[in-house]
């Protein structure tokens, strides 16, 4: 009887809420998600794009850097580097200062995103990281 309360909790609560940890290890097998990062000045900062499968958006006036998967709702998003691992909250939101930013621009290679969908391996290229520092100056 236990077991299928358990299921059925299981079940009922949203994929969203699910998100858990990752790890880079577990990481590596992972084909990079076909595309092409592309980093652009917006008027309140600039934008680095990967594909259509993930933003890091800059905004100059907050000094904030948003991480989000475009297309979907706003959702907690499990991201893995070599160095860090954690679940950003709804809506990607971070602190320009937030040390993940700077294990997403100094990741080996690659860092992985979990949140509305397959787990992504995202490579670690310059326009991240140039989107990060933005809002920081």
């Amino acid at each position: 009887m236990i077991r299928f309360i358990l299921l059925f909790l299981a079940l009922a609560t949203p994929a969203a809420a699910q998100v858990g940890p990752i790890s880079f290890e577990s990481g590596k097998a992972l084909t990079i998600a076909p595309g092409q990062w592309t980093h652009i000045a917006t008027p309140t900062g600039s934008e680095a794009r990967y594909g259509g499968y993930l933003i890091i958006r800059c905004d100059r006036a907050s000094r904030t850097v948003t991480i989000l998967r475009p297309g979907l709702a706003p959702q907690p998003l499990a991201i893995a580097t070599s160095a860090l691992g954690r679940t950003v909250p709804a809506g990607g939101r971070l602190q320009a200062n937030d040390p993940l930013l700077d294990a997403i621009a100094f990741s080996r290679g690659r860092f992985l995103v979990t949140g509305g969908g397959a787990t992504l391996a995202i490579p670690s290229w310059p326009e991240a990281a140039r989107s990060i520092e933005d809002c920081r100056i």
